[in-house]
């Protein structure tokens, strides 16, 4: 089975965040905006990492 180097790249950036930020997100007198700040930064990556492969498929 084939994974595309992005998409490896975005499971452990993904993987490494949820370890390092699962108290940070859930701390008691925390942000209400934590969740969406490490949502908008695992997007960014996603299309940063997506931005010029080429696709192997015919139209």
């Amino acid at each position: 089975m084939y994974i595309p180097r992005s998409i490896l790249m975005l499971l452990v950036i993904i993987y490494l965040l949820f370890l390092l930020t699962v108290d940070w997100i859930n701390a008691a007198g925390g942000l209400w905006w934590r969740p969406f700040v490490v949502a908008f930064i695992v997007v960014l990556v996603a299309s940063w990492a997506h931005r010029e492969q080429e696709t192997d498929e015919s139209e």
